[in-house]
């Protein structure tokens, strides 16, 4: 699929393939994914993907499916990618899914002698 092709619709069939759409935008950037970002309606979408009928179910509670996990040296709820990305819920300033980068540290320079 071309990156072009993905479309706001589809992230509500299903959040999860959204967000790791995203993740994947996000790396082909040379970034590295550092937060994820779920507006009201898309959070709600996601705990139910996680199979839950209610919205956010209570901090460190076990996810029965998806990616998410209780991180509890974060204290958050993080997606299960390469690296635990934190998430956050219910975002007023997003509708839909946002997933933010960071540049990747530079790898130092090895010395000659």
């Amino acid at each position: 699929m071309n990156d072009m092709e993905w479309y706001m619709p589809q992230d509500k069939l299903s959040v999860h393939v959204g967000i790791n759409h995203r993740i994947g935008l996000v790396c082909k950037q040379g970034l590295i994914p550092s937060l994820i970002r779920l507006g009201k309606e898309h959070t709600r979408l996601f705990w139910k993907e996680c199979g839950f009928p209610y919205y956010n179910p209570r901090s460190g509670t076990k996810i029965r499916f998806g990616y998410a996990r209780w991180n509890p040296e974060l204290n958050c709820y993080c997606y299960q990618s390469r690296i635990p990305i934190p998430m956050k819920f219910n975002d007023p300033k997003i509708y839909g899914i946002a997933v933010e980068g960071v540049p990747k540290p530079e790898k130092p320079k090895k010395k000659s002698t």
